[in-house]
């Protein structure tokens, strides 16, 4: 079932009338061209999330076997435990931008697209519209479905991306604290004489 995504802009039936055939093909082939464009970022964006987060993984696994190795030195290991806390929580927001996600696929169904309604729209006094009629006013419903999925493609995206920013955040976060910890850990415990 796909989300309801409020349009942005809605393609009316007056414009449907008023624009050739070939400018509303041309409008919706824009948006396709743009729903494809957005559906292309979001699998670059699993690629490269899956990428990271076996990463992330193998530094979880490093970082837990030296602190679990080296359970004596409780105070030289505290940059350790930060790097193990950034990187779990980074490997938590990956694994947000990974997980299993909402998905609007592209056209209608049958069911959605009525073409018994359409039909009997169609006709008046037992007689069918023209074909360039019924051409206009199926474009325009289109364009208008594409729209919403174009809105919902982006909600979504962006949603991913902050959360592949967060991620990248917290690494760098946990790499900032480990080294500010060490050089306390060095200077503190340097010998004065």
């Amino acid at each position: 079932m796909k989300p309801f995504v409020p349009p942005i802009y809605k393609v009316t039936t007056e414009t449907a009338f008023y624009l050739s055939l070939d400018v509303l093909k041309l409008f919706y082939d824009n948006a396709q061209k743009r729903l494809a464009d957005y559906q292309k970022q979001a699998n670059d964006t699993t690629e490269r999330a899956y990428k990271t987060l076996a990463i992330y993984a193998t530094l979880l696994t490093l970082l837990c076997a030296y602190v679990f190795t080296h359970p004596d030195l409780a105070w030289r290991t505290v940059p350790v435990w930060f790097l193990l806390a950034g990187t779990a929580l980074s490997t938590f927001w990956m694994m947000r931008v990974v997980m299993p996600r909402d998905y609007m696929p592209l056209g209608n169904t049958v069911k959605d697209s009525q073409p018994n309604e359409y039909a009997v729209s169609f006709t008046t006094d037992g007689e069918s519209s023209d074909d360039d009629m019924q051409m206009r006013l199926v474009l325009r419903d289109e364009l208008n479905q594409l729209e919403q999925s174009i809105r919902w493609q982006d909600q979504v995206h962006s949603r991913r991306v902050r959360l592949f920013g967060r991620s990248l955040k917290s690494i760098l976060y946990g790499i900032c604290a480990a080294m500010l910890s060490y050089f306390i850990f060095i200077f503190r415990l340097k010998p004065t004489g």
